[in-house]
């Protein structure tokens, strides 16, 4: 399975505006992709331990989800403070085992993203791959513009000095 980096950035980030409550969500897309992520307020009665999709918001993106001619693959949520493995309350609550559910951890300095496919108590790990994400070298490359941009400020500093030099010398008699 596959997800498009911005869908993760997305979970990643609700998940950081959230804790240190259980943030949740549902993953939307084609095929092997999950292209779309869709935050859900979490309902649940202790949200710094669990999640709930709240009733009413579910269905509201449901229905988003089926507009944009998509298929709901699955939930996410978030562990604010424990590994991404589905827990009793998370294998229990799996409704349907044909949807996914992926768990994206804060407990680590950088987010973790776990998928998995939970049937009732046992829950199977599957591979997540990630679609678009930027490359080491790409995010390090720089652009054209900013190239130009380096290039000018580095003659214009020259220019300056050029000029104070200049000033700084005695005049000529």
């Amino acid at each position: 399975m596959r997800i498009a980096y911005p869908a993760a950035r997305t979970i990643v980030e609700h998940a950081a505006a959230q804790s240190p409550c259980e943030a949740c969500g549902l993953l939307a897309g084609k095929g092997g992709l999950i292209s779309l992520t869709l935050p859900v307020a979490n309902s649940a009665a202790m949200p710094e331990q669990a999640f709930a999709l709240a009733p009413d918001e579910h269905l509201r993106r449901l229905k988003q989800i089926d507009e944009r001619g998509l298929d709901w693959l699955g939930v996410y949520h978030s562990h604010p403070t424990t590994p991404p493995i589905p827990s009793q309350a998370d294998r229990s609550g799996a409704a349907d085992s044909s949807l996914l559910q992926l768990i994206v951890s804060l407990a680590y300095p950088k987010p973790r993203l776990k998928l998995w496919r939970v049937d009732g108590l046992t829950a199977l790990p599957l591979e997540l791959d990630f679609a678009d994400a930027p490359s080491i070298d790409e995010a390090d490359e720089l652009t054209r513009r900013q190239q130009m941009g380096m290039l000018a400020a580095g003659a214009l500093s020259l220019l300056a000095l050029l000029v104070i030099a200049i000033g700084l010398l005695p005049p000529v008699p």
